[in-house]
Order: C-alpha cells, then sequence, then structure tokens
C-alpha cells in the first residue's frame, strides 16, 4: 500500500499510532503484528523526542476492522469489564493501604515491653532439709526458681 503526500487526514486516510491503536481498540503486539491478514505500517521519527524508538503509524480504518472482537458491542463490553475490574483492584489497594494504617495506629497505642528482666530473687527457704532443696521467688515477676545447695 502506498500512500501519497496530499492525502487527506480526515477519516479514510487516518493515522493511528500503534500504542494509541492498542489501547483504544484493546489489542495486543501479536494482533498488529502476526494476524492474518498482515497489517502495513509507516515507520516516522518520534515527535516528542528523536532519540527515543520510531513510532509505527497504521491506518485507522484497518486497525478498526482487524477482526478480533467481532462487533463494536464486544469492544465495548471488553472496555467495560476491564475497567470494572480496575476499580476492583483499585478499591483494594485502598482498602490494604487503610488496613495497613490502621495496624499501625493500633500498634503505635501499645508499646510492648521488649527490655530484658533480670530477676531479683529475694531470701532463701528451704523446701526439703533431706535433699537440700531451696527455692528463690523473683520480686518483680514472681518467678521461682529451685536449686539444691552442694
Amino acid at each position: 500500500m502506498q500512500l501519497c503526500f496530499c492525502r487527506d487526514n480526515e477519516v479514510k486516510h487516518k493515522l493511528i499510532s500503534r500504542t494509541e491503536a492498542k489501547q483504544k481498540f484493546l489489542l495486543k503486539d501479536c494482533d498488529l503484528d502476526k494476524r492474518e491478514p498482515p497489517l502495513r505500517f509507516i515507520l516516522r521519527k518520534n515527535p516528542h523526542n528523536p532519540r527515543w524508538g520510531d513510532m509505527k503509524l497504521y491506518l485507522k480504518t484497518q486497525v478498526q476492522y482487524v477482526e478480533f472482537w467481532g462487533s463494536e458491542e464486544a469492544l465495548e463490553e471488553a472496555k467495560e469489564s476491564r475497567e470494572e475490574s480496575r476499580e476492583v483492584q483499585k478499591q483494594k489497594r485502598f482498602n490494604k493501604k487503610v488496613k495497613e494504617l490502621r495496624r499501625t495506629v493500633r500498634s503505635s497505642m501499645f508499646k510492648k515491653d521488649t527490655s530484658v528482666h533480670n530477676h531479683d530473687y529475694g531470701p532463701e527457704e528451704l523446701l526439703d532439709a533431706e535433699e537440700d532443696l531451696y527455692k528463690k521467688t523473683c520480686q518483680t515477676c514472681g518467678h521461682q526458681l529451685t536449686f539444691e545447695k552442694m
């Protein structure tokens, strides 16, 4: 297919970039490259930055009639379902952030004491004179230590 430079930019010869075609018609790279009949394109330098890659420009009428969705209604349904799933994901991310925020606020209210406890034992008490068993009790936490003297 050859286009002359005096073409009209209206409906018949309107060009569309590869990115825009993928977004507007929900196509994938393989749809544009490998489907039959193969779509022709024009390579142009990127007008935003010439160091970026070349743009592939397709005829909008050809991309529009790629038989992937079958009808306009199917394309619209696919767009709506993708929009709904996008909204669901957005809501999930929001709920997750709120849950994490609640957890941080809740945990900051209650500080857990993670310091090491050193027992402060009181006087020894005799448990069994025959076995030489004694016990000491911590005055802070109530821990009991049983031991025998040698």
